[in-house]
């Protein structure tokens, strides 16, 4: 679009640069060489015989003028970026390839009715469903992750989906067999069966966190209700999330007045300003599909 003031991209550039706080940092989102920019905003403010841009210390920054012009128009150029948006949402075809990783028992709990669900829907997406309790961080913007872990995602968007509460649990054979279990440091002592080689384990009492156990696992196994069917047969003692703990089970709530701290687990992948429609649709549908995941446990948290 041309006006007296030229093509309308340059606004948006100049807009652009102000929104970012620098040359340097609108160029990288843009995809836009620094000289080409700094041409373009040169060449709007010849047009406009006014200073929109001075430069302060190694940076530019709006003049008052520029100021003044930058509100003025801010709201017109975010309608602008809205309607493009909404137009490529509307247009973009529901398909691609999709990956995504995530912890078996997750799958079982209610991923996979929503993940067979999406894909009736939506013939022309494939997933590549990997079931695994190591990361694998997202690198393009067609994975996600759901984890408790966020180490080495700080450029990564990480969505909440649940909290996952815990207590200790062992098998009644094994705690006769055991030195009495009076505190936490005898607690600690036990042999321990852990999903993650995570060895410090904050301790809380209500909601206030009272120690931090260190623990030396006898078995490390990277699936849940492994972890749960090992405590069972009697080889230790586990932190277990209350929603995999039932009355029939063979084991007993050690210390109850303690209990881990809450983990969060969250839906990982790459940020992007336009994503593919598949994968935003894909987390809609696992941020919905949470609340259907049950939580019945017959000890009290």
């Amino acid at each position: 679009m041309n006006s007296i003031f030229g093509n309308i991209d340059d606004l948006y550039l100049f807009c652009s640069v102000v929104e970012e706080g620098s040359l340097l940092a609108a160029s990288k989102k843009l995809q836009l060489p620094v000289s080409t920019m700094s041409r373009r905003i040169s060449a709007l403010e010849a047009r406009l015989n006014t200073r929109l841009l001075e430069k302060k210390g190694r940076e530019l920054v709006a003049t008052q003028s520029g100021s003044e012009a930058f509100e003025r128009l801010r709201s017109g150029m975010e309608s602008i970026e809205s309607g493009f948006a909404q137009m490529i949402s509307h247009t973009q075809e529901v398909s691609g390839k999709i990956k995504l990783a995530l912890p078996h028992n997750f799958y079982r709990a209610f991923v996979g009715e929503v993940v067979e669900d999406f894909l009736a829907e939506y013939p022309q997406v494939s997933l590549d469903l990997v079931l695994s309790q190591e990361q694998a961080v997202p690198q393009t913007d067609r994975d996600l992750l759901i984890t408790f872990d966020l180490s080495e995602m700080d450029d990564m968007v990480a969505r909440p989906l649940f909290m996952a509460e815990h207590g200790f649990f062992a098998s009644p054979d094994y705690l006769a067999n055991a030195p009495a279990v009076e505190d936490l440091a005898s607690l600690a002592s036990l042999d321990w069966v852990s999903v993650d080689r995570e060895n410090d384990i904050p301790v809380y009492q209500g909601e206030r966190l009272v120690d931090i156990i260190q623990v030396k696992p006898k078995l490390i196994v990277n699936d849940i209700l492994a972890v749960c069917t090992a405590v069972e047969k009697g080889l230790g003692v586990a932190s277990l999330p209350f929603r995999h703990v039932h009355e029939e089970m063979n084991m007993v709530r050690v210390l109850p007045q303690y209990k881990r701290s809450p983990r969060q687990a969250y839906l990982v992948y790459r940020q992007r300003r336009y994503q593919p429609k598949a994968l935003t649709l894909l987390v809609e549908r696992l941020l919905k599909g949470v609340e259907k995941m049950p939580i019945t446990h017959h000890f009290t948290v």
